[in-house]
């Protein structure tokens, strides 16, 4: 057994409070260390009428197009559930979400649904470029940008014996850029793209759930816990 609770950290844009209340539920203590933060750009929104398909891979991105709110008969394709809720939240409705969530099933899925429809991914600016590399005519428009929280990403850095669950490249990022080490830590992502930047930083990916949602990261960490 361990001799203390585990100690969760959330690193995300938002805290999600409902896998953080599992978490304590559970056994785990809980702290929230916001590793980036997304800020809305002032740009002007696209001719919807050129697109048959809208494309969203992030709940930030969907986030930032609701609060420009724009209206379009074009249809939508979301990478994961919580994607597709704030669409849908805001009147949108979702004709597409890949049977994984991940970008990278995506841009295999995707091709055959679209058909030669023209598509605007809707994106921030630090997004990969996965989209982009299906066989379709794709605009882009950039509609947040993502700044790092180098405050929060010391104050990880210098931590040790915790479980940090990254939601993002960029917060993986932020973690190394502040002297971040993966030596006495455990990790979970958010998505393959992630776990991708976790080993490419140097670091191994502990806990790998089969479905890339925050509830399912902490079912996933209590099952390989001790104490949880």
């Amino acid at each position: 057994m361990c001799k203390k609770k585990p100690l969760i950290i959330f690193t995300g844009s938002r805290l999600p409070k409902e896998a953080a209340e599992l978490a304590r539920e559970k056994g785990a203590d809980v702290e929230y260390l916001p590793l980036i933060e997304t800020v809305l750009r002032n740009t002007d929104a696209p001719d919807f009428s050129r697109y048959g398909w809208l494309i969203f891979t992030s709940r930030n991105s969907a986030e930032a197009f609701c609060k420009l709110h724009p209206e379009t008969d074009a249809k939508i394709a979301a990478v994961g559930d919580k994607t597709a809720e704030m669409l849908e939240e805001h009147g949108y409705a979702v004709d597409f979400i890949p049977s994984t969530f991940s970008a990278d099933v995506f841009v295999r899925e995707f091709p055959d649904i679209a058909g030669k429809e023209r598509c605007l991914f809707v994106r921030g600016a630090l997004a990969k470029d996965t989209i982009l590399s299906m066989p379709l005519e794709i605009d882009e428009w950039t509609v947040y940008d993502t700044v790092k929280k180098s405050s929060n990403a010391q104050a990880l850095a210098a931590m040790s014996d915790v479980t940090i669950i990254f939601a993002s490249p960029s917060a993986v990022s932020a973690y190394r850029e502040a002297g971040g080490n993966f030596k006495n830590i455990k990790t979970a992502a958010i998505g393959h793209i992630t776990e991708r930047a976790i080993m490419e930083a140097g670091g191994e990916v502990h806990f790998r759930p089969e479905t890339y949602t925050y509830l399912e990261i902490i079912q996933t960490i209590a099952k390989g816990s001790c104490s949880l």
